[in-house]
């Protein structure tokens, strides 16, 4: 059986449906599974056993053969078109309805809650309505729409990342040379990406929770985030140091893709807003503490994640919070910190 999975771009979306490759081969034990990816993406998908080939989205209309299932997950017209070209079995998922994106009714369990379940008056009341009702996690959405078995246990759950020994030699070279000698530390990734603005923590707050991790577990921090976040990360260190001198707080925001992981593997407990940092940590196994504020706190469930929720926000599913204060700068520090304790006596 042949298998293709079309999923292009945002990367913590692409690196969380890795969490379907196990299913798949649990339930066709022969299928050869493609994956369409972007070359951004790409770093995250490398060494994964489960998947035979990866492929450029500029390759798809070359492609000579056909597939037996192909899982169409990215909203675009021209790969939505591609991928359904490229079945000769079962579709699953976005599809060209003439000049408008639409869903297949067998991917209504997933795409029911997203931004192509429009109302009638072209807003997304109902889809959002949806979304606060779930209660299953991304990996239970989509093994329920493929009739893949649900594992009793943790084995095959979640999403996978695989890293090299060189990988991870570099990693505690990096390690040794920024942090020498110190205890494992816990990493804090306070941003979420210029698209979501809401699931960031404020910058006061972010400060706050460097100093008090530190004070609480006496260990070194490494600031996580990628080159955009990095004058926002330098600002929160810098305020964390005026609330706590004796933090030790490294930056960890200039590393390649493959490199970022094999960091965050050797933190004892990462600390995470709905983010890649977060799918990164739970695809290693490492102990994370997710910080969930407007988007859905169900689908993340699952893993080595501890999903903490800000409680009914105002502003589910909007780029920008329009509270004074969000609701992950109001959540309360305790709850974080005895939830990071948790994570590091596991």
């Amino acid at each position: 059986m042949d298998v293709l999975i079309v999923k292009l771009a945002a990367l913590g979306d692409v690196l969380r449906t890795t969490s379907l490759i196990v299913p798949l081969r649990r339930r066709y034990p022969d299928c050869r599974i493609w994956w369409a990816t972007s070359s951004a993406a790409r770093p995250l998908l490398e060494r994964h056993p489960g998947i035979e080939r990866l492929i450029e989205p500029e390759e798809l209309a070359a492609l000579p053969r056909r597939f037996d299932l192909v899982l169409s997950l990215e909203e675009r017209q021209k790969t939505a078109r591609l991928a359904a070209a490229l079945c000769r079995g079962s579709l699953v998922g976005v599809i060209s309805q003439g000049r408008r994106l639409g869903y297949t009714p067998s991917s209504g369990l997933y795409y029911d809650m997203s931004l192509l379940n429009r109302d009638p008056d072209g807003g997304l009341e109902r889809a959002n309505e949806l979304k606060r009702r779930n209660r299953l996690s991304y990996a239970r959405i989509w093994s329920s729409i493929l009739h893949l078995p649900q594992p009793a246990g943790e084995d095959g759950r979640g999403p996978r990342l695989y890293l090299s020994r060189m990988e991870r030699a570099r990693a505690r070279a990096w390690y040794r040379l920024h942090i020498p000698g110190a205890r494992r530390p816990i990493a804090f990734n306070p941003g979420a990406g210029r698209r979501w603005p809401a699931k960031q923590i404020p910058e006061h707050k972010a400060a706050m929770l460097l100093a008090a991790l530190h004070r609480r577990f006496l260990r070194p921090l490494l600031l996580l985030g990628g080159p955009e976040e990095r004058p926002r990360n330098r600002d929160i260190a810098a305020a964390a140091r005026k609330l706590c001198p004796e933090a030790r707080i490294v930056p960890a925001d200039t590393l390649g893709l493959r490199d970022f992981a094999a960091v965050v593997e050797t933190a004892a407990a990462v600390v995470s807003t709905d983010s890649l940092a977060l799918h990164v940590a739970v695809a290693l196994g490492r102990p994370a503490v997710a910080l969930v504020g407007p988007t859905s706190a169900a689908e993340l469930e699952g893993g080595s994640a501890r999903v903490l929720k800000t409680g009914e926000c105002a502003c589910f599913y909007r780029p920008r919070c329009r509270r004074r204060l969000s609701c992950l700068g109001s959540m309360p520090e305790e709850s974080i910190l005895r939830c990071v304790a948790r994570c590091l006596r596991h």
